[in-house]
């Protein structure tokens, strides 16, 4: 399991979720800085394995990739 702190918010994603995630903020990175900042994120977090703590850009962001794979 990946923690994340989304604004105060502990998050737990398996790490199969997690790398989902990243090839989806990958695909949208070339059109969305946020999404490439998150896409950053998401690769430092499946290498450290540490608790990764969000902005609230990033935050959206990685909850809006979360509704979109779980309709």
């Amino acid at each position: 399991m990946i923690k994340f702190d989304l604004n105060g918010r502990e998050l737990a994603l398996e790490e199969t979720v997690v790398r989902r995630l990243r090839a989806h903020a990958l695909a949208g990175a070339g059109s969305s800085t946020t999404l490439n900042d998150l896409a950053v994120i998401l690769s430092r977090a499946l290498s450290e394995r540490k608790v990764v703590t969000l902005l609230r850009a990033e935050s959206r962001a990685l909850e809006q990739l979360l509704d979109q794979s779980n309709p």
